[in-house]
């Protein structure tokens, strides 16, 4: 039911009846508990475009997906955070709104129409980056916005950020003492973090005195069936060797797992394998994924507080926090 079916049904206006279920003091006591009365036998419950007419906010957060993002079920671990956001957001009575990338309505990206509308109160943005004219439409209409994850420019916007590249510089060090094991990469073009894992990855190594090959880089699409076939496809290099595999995430990981378990590796013995993520699934599997815990908890939960005090207490001086990942050793790496 509208509101304005509720309005006509009891007789009054639209704008009465937010006011009476927002309770101000614009409407008499009597009068305020009579159309609550009545919102409770209809179910009737304002929407966030009614409750902006007392608080000029909508109660809805937008949280915007990266480009390569495909779906829940592919990422597991955008999956994850958005779960983990959405989760904390509620705990400040916000709605959700998800955006994609290259979704358009009357030639205008849902992102443009929803600022240019008033449609929500802020963004939460998992984008590595964000285009010129994003970032144009975020600083003319004066929409808070906090990155989360990963980024590279969040400027003078809000970032609670998980260090991508030290991701990368722990399991190189891990892998750089077995010197027996050549170590691989699993590379996802898409997304724009991978070089800065890779290039963390290799520090660590170098680190310990190991040099990468040029061609121990492989490509993989960001899904578990993408990185089975990577790996199937590279079964000669691998069969022949000892080898270290850091997948770019844990996703990517759990495929690389299948496909070495499918073509009778031993894990660790034969293969060692890492992810990136924390994912809690990995650590449910047998045998259970060695990863680095980015902590998405934590990134979950001081990025939506930075959102939700930009939104109550207006433009502040924005706070920028990295947060260490750290290595969590399990059964598919020697220790």
């Amino acid at each position: 039911m509208t509101s304005k079916e509720f309005a006509e049904i009891i007789g009054v206006s639209q704008s009465t009846i937010s006011r009476a279920l927002n309770n101000s003091s614009q409407i008499s006591v009597e009068r305020r508990e009579f159309i609550q009365k009545k919102a409770e036998e209809y179910g009737f419950v304002l929407n966030s475009q009614a409750r902006s007419l007392k608080t000029n906010r909508t109660g809805t957060v937008g949280i915007l997906f990266p480009k390569h993002f495909i779906g829940m079920s592919s990422n597991l671990g955008l999956a994850h955070l958005y779960d983990l956001v959405q989760a904390e957001l509620s705990k400040y009575d916000y709605d959700v709104m998800v955006v994609y990338d290259g979704e358009k309505q009357n030639g205008l990206s849902t992102f443009e129409r929803m600022i240019k509308i008033g449609k929500v109160d802020g963004f939460i943005i998992f984008r590595m980056e964000s285009s010129k004219k994003d970032l144009e439409l975020i600083k003319k209409y004066k929409v808070p916005c906090v990155y989360l994850l990963h980024a590279e420019k969040a400027g003078s916007y809000g970032s609670c950020l998980s260090d991508c590249e030290y991701s990368g510089y722990l399991i190189g060090k891990l892998f750089g003492k077995y010197k027996e094991y050549k170590s691989f990469y699993i590379n996802v073009k898409t997304s724009a973090e991978s070089k800065t894992r890779l290039a963390g990855f290799r520090r660590g190594l170098k680190e310990r005195g190991v040099v990468m090959d040029k061609d121990a880089v492989w490509q993989s699409e960001l899904s578990v069936k993408s990185a089975y076939e990577c790996i199937i496809n590279n079964q000669e290099t691998i069969k022949a060797r000892k080898c270290a595999i850091l997948a770019f995430n844990d996703t990517v990981a759990l495929g690389v797992l299948n496909a070495c378990r499918d073509l009778g590796l031993k894990v660790p013995e034969d293969v060692q394998i890492s992810g990136v993520g924390g994912l809690p699934i990995i650590a449910e599997i047998a045998p259970d994924l060695t990863t680095v815990n980015v902590f998405h908890e934590r990134i979950a939960s001081m990025g939506c507080e930075m959102l939700r005090s930009a939104i109550v207490h207006g433009a502040q001086e924005p706070i920028h926090t990295v947060i260490r990942p750290e290595l969590v050793l399990r059964g598919t790496t020697l220790r």
